[in-house]
């Protein structure tokens, strides 16, 4: 008999207790009419609870305790277990789970991985102690990470083959040969560039029409997808600090009308300087002449761009830019009709003999006055140095540095990469390569070939290695989960001295990361992860019928949203319950379309905003989970709740099995997902799994693909003409939609206020704790911990601080699952008592 078990048959196995180690009267009650004789529900019998948890079922064990806590299980319409018993079974399942979490023999050590790129960038700068990586895009050769869950750490996700090995020693020289310069030093010249000398690039490739240059009146960024650059300043010709100066203005801000641009009154005009992957952006007065200074350190062959970097001036048409040319016939014809009678009269039919309309963009080119920068000069200075050779170089590895002092120079550089102390002749076999090098290519050649064989052995590309002591791999680990990057001496000394030895100790050190900006990666990295935003346009929602979400690039500001949500929770030190419970979020103009969130100042700020009607705020409103789990087109209860379920509540339900026939229901009459979905229920194989899925993604059927909210269906997905935006007149022959559900415990909700009420419940806030407490350990270990006791343990203490999240990012990194020991009497719980029922 095929064994069918999916999600929600394996929570029925919540009453499942053994024969032997619980009461048999209760699980004869509740249980054997189920999941006893010949055919047992789901395919399931009881004995594959076995008398205790194995390897084998131990998730089956820790998915029974969550739902029986719940009052998930049994169904409520076959509920007969009264509370007393639920208690026992609770507690039989805890203490099972208990006893084999203290007796399990797997190590709690986090096996070794390899740095992922984002840390590589990071850990080689901070080695060589330089701003960053350098402006060459010198790991632009590395291939991109594996994402597991979201998460560029998971360490079985990390390949590390012998090409990966040949790329990271390639862009390790390309960073070293920009940081440590031979030779004599070079010339500094004085660049001038006037108007006419900055060109705009094409954006794409095979253009055959000649390249734009600016005016003596100035250069113009018409376009704003196609960079400039410097006549003869497209690459930097060599390795040093250059100064560069631009001379310009912000023009025509506000004079189209901004629903037309798509550029708020609000925003300033900004312009872009991108040097490889280093970018800095100035905003521009309006109509007044400013000069701005940049004092870089460029690496050779740097490319130099200027953007104008908007959102804007896309709304037109196709989204290309040329439409936007005929809002200056509209602006004439309204504001100078003789000058736009005058352009009308001219109009001509073109060569096929066809005469375009006056409203066509062609014939407004010559007179756009679109918001812009304008450029009037500008003066590129370099390189130069401070001192030769530049004092970065002479930090690093002195002034004249000689093969004899090799050792001393690069102990330093190896302990900071090898995240500790080095032993005693262990860098003998670098030395010898240094002096090997030394007669052919001269002492700094040769210490260059040194650092390059520091940074490309085992112990600075892996983490988690087994040649750190208990201390040091503390450290280490402390300083990737929140900084992305090796531990500075100050840290590595602190858990050396034991000041990070008690919770407390922990604490303080994670709050002053925090407040000092050091813990910035772990505040861009792991909400990212956690939140799958990298899948944000994955399925994208469709550019006809939701234009707007592309044109304006509404993805970015909905991924913003998502961190600054979380950034303001780490700042204010909330509840970590609060991602599902706050009824407010930081938006801007743009997203307050999407949301019809109403008297948001006409920009693309991000402001703290409290919705007034219960449906939006925190998580469970964002358009970025709304639109990860949608389609170009249509909207899935199931996507969605399959994310809440494994993001928000930690349950993973799982997959229908592969060799199970489903027959098809007839749908032919449904006209709604719901109906849809009802009638796939119908089948028998299918129903245990959706009754417990879909009440988790119904509440979400009133926002659409792009997390606008809908009363109806569209009746004809195919119509997309008229849907250009949240706010634009829809189609109102549609199907009502019914956000409505049914829990198996008997709850329920009409709609998404009442779905959100239902995430407050004692019960759904600890599962949520406990996902998230789950997030940060897969986060930070590379792995998912597989020790129950010890999560528990960390939800307790996370409860004891009101689950306020800096405490309970302490508290996961103040645990053994994180310090990879024993529980200790200074990590386990100070008062003694059991865990809570």
């Amino acid at each position: 008999m095929i064994r069918h078990i999916v999600a929600a048959t394996l929570l029925t196995l919540t009453l499942a207790a053994p024969p032997v180690l619980a009461d048999q009267e209760l699980l004869t009650t509740h249980c054997g009419k189920c999941h006893g004789g010949k055919s047992p529900k789901g395919d399931f019998d009881l004995r594959l609870l076995g008398k205790s948890p194995d390897p084998d079922n131990v998730d089956l064990w820790e998915t029974s305790l969550d739902y029986v806590k719940a009052e998930e299980m049994p169904p409520a319409g076959e509920n007969h277990l009264s509370a007393v018993d639920r208690q026992r079974l609770v507690r039989f399942l805890r203490k099972g789970l208990q006893r084999y979490s203290s007796q399990s023999t797997a190590s709690l050590r986090t096996p070794p991985r390899r740095l992922n790129n984002r840390e590589f960038r990071i850990s080689v700068s901070d080695v060589l102690m330089i701003e960053d990586i350098g402006t060459h895009q010198p790991t632009d050769n590395l291939i991109g990470d594996t994402l597991h869950e979201g998460f560029d750490t998971h360490g079985e996700s990390l390949g590390f083959s012998t090409f990966h090995y040949e790329q990271f020693i390639e862009a390790i020289r390309s960073i070293v040969d920009a940081t440590i310069l031979v030779g004599d030093r070079p010339q500094s010249h004085v660049y001038e560039f006037d108007a006419t000398q900055i060109i705009e690039a094409h954006a794409r490739q095979n253009i055959k029409r000649p390249e734009r240059r600016g005016t003596p009146e100035g250069f113009d960024f018409l376009d704003p997808q196609n960079p400039a650059y410097f006549e003869g300043f497209e690459e930097v010709p060599a390795t040093g600090w250059y100064r560069i100066r631009i001379r310009c203005t912000g023009k025509d801000r506000g004079l189209y009308h901004s629903g037309k641009t798509g550029i708020y009154d609000g925003d300033p005009i900004r312009l872009s300087v991108t040097m490889g992957d280093r970018e800095r952006v100035f905003d521009l007065p309006d109509e007044k002449v400013a000069e701005f200074t940049l004092n870089e350190w460029l690496a050779a062959g740097t490319r130099l761009r200027l953007h104008y970097p908007t959102d804007g001036l896309r709304l037109r048409g196709n989204g290309n830019f040329k439409f936007q040319h005929a809002i200056t016939g509209e602006h004439l014809k309204e504001h100078d009709p003789e000058l736009h009678a005058e352009v009308v009269a001219s109009i001509r039919p073109n060569r096929f003999g066809r005469v375009r309309p006056p409203s066509s963009w062609h014939h407004w080119v010559d007179y756009w006055m679109g918001p812009r920068p304008r450029i009037f000069s500008a003066q590129v200075e370099g390189p130069f140095y401070e001192s030769w050779p530049p004092q970065r170089q002479i930090a690093l590895i002195g002034r004249d540095p000689s093969v004899e002092n090799a050792e001393t120079i690069l102990r330093p550089i190896a302990e900071r990469a090898w995240r500790r102390d080095v032993r005693p002749g262990e860098l003998a076999a670098i030395v010898r390569l240094v002096e090997s090098h030394a007669g052919g290519h001269g002492n700094i050649e040769a210490m260059k070939e040194g650092i390059v064989a520091i940074l490309a052995s085992p112990p600075f590309l892996l983490l988690n290695t087994d040649d750190l002591t208990s201390a040091e791999r503390f450290a280490s680990k402390f300083s990737y989960f929140l900084a992305s990057t090796l531990p500075d001496a100050e840290l590595r000394d602190a858990v050396a001295a034991g000041d990070l030895n008690t919770y407390e100790g922990v604490r303080a050190e994670v709050q002053r990361w925090f407040d000092q900006g050091r813990a910035d990666p772990f505040l861009q990295a792991f909400p990212f992860g956690w939140l799958k935003l990298n899948d944000i346009n994955f399925m994208a929602p469709d550019p006809d019928r939701y234009r707007m979400y592309h044109r304006k690039r509404i993805s970015e500001d909905m991924t913003a949203e998502a961190l600054a949500f979380f950034r303001h929770a780490v700042d204010e030190n909330i509840p970590v319950t609060d991602f599902l419970a706050a009824d407010y979020s930081f938006i801007n103009a743009d997203l307050a379309q999407v949301y019809g969130a109403e008297n948001i100042p006409e920009d693309s700020e991000l402001r703290k905003y409290t919705f007034p009607d219960g449906r939006r705020g925190g998580l469970l409103g964002m358009g970025a989970f709304l639109t990860v789990t949608a389609d170009s087109l249509g909207t899935s209860p199931i996507h969605r709740a399959i994310y809440v379920m494994e993001n928000f509540l930690g349950i993973h339900p799982d997959p229908p099995p592969p060799d199970v026939e489903i027959e098809e229901p007839d749908v032919r009459s449904a006209r709604t997902i719901k109906e849809v979905l009802e009638a796939h229920r119908s089948d028998t194989t299918c129903a245990a799994c959706h009754q417990s899925i879909d009440p988790c993604g119904y509440a979400f059927e009133n926002f659409d693909p792009m997390g606008a909210w809908r009363d109806e269906y569209p009746l004809m997905l195919s119509d997309a003409s008229t849907d250009t935006g949240p706010r634009s007149k829809r189609n109102s022959r549609g199907v009502p939609i019914d956000a409505s559900a049914t829990f198996r415990n008997g709850a329920n909700y009409q709609d998404i206020t009442e779905f959100r009420q239902l995430m407050q419940t004692k019960a759904n806030r600890e599962r949520f704790v406990r996902c998230f407490v789950t997030k940060l350990l897969t986060y930070a270990n590379g792995r998912e911990p597989d020790n129950y006791a010890e999560v528990e343990r960390i939800v307790e203490l996370s409860a004891e601080k009101d689950y306020r999240i800096v405490d309970t990012i302490a508290a996961v990194i103040h645990s053994p699952l994180f310090r990879e020991e024993k529980s200790s009497p200074a990590v386990a719980r100070s008062d003694g008592r059991e865990a809570a029922n």
